[in-house]
């Protein structure tokens, strides 16, 4: 079974299909019923991926950066201002 979709649908289902990288067997503007639940899921997947993502990425700066205070970014020392 085949579901017509409007063009404000039908850019939907596209933009998806380019973050998924699948295609969902879209033939003019007719998606297969079927393949909601694909894209569905696939899309939950790439939010899992995402949050895996960033949470390494915020592991690593809490793990291998410190902090620089001003003094040292910018050259100057607290003696400057006195």
């Amino acid at each position: 079974m085949y579901y017509k979709l409007n063009d404000k649908e039908l850019k939907v289902i596209q933009q998806a299909s380019k973050i998924t990288s699948t295609d969902y067997e879209l033939i003019n503007e007719f998606i297969p019923t079927d393949s909601f639940m694909s894209l569905v899921e696939d899309l939950l997947l790439e939010i899992s991926n995402l949050k895996e993502e960033k949470q390494d990425l915020e592991n690593d700066i809490r793990d291998n950066y410190k902090p620089i205070p001003a003094s040292e970014m910018y050259g100057i020392s607290d003696k400057d201002f006195i």
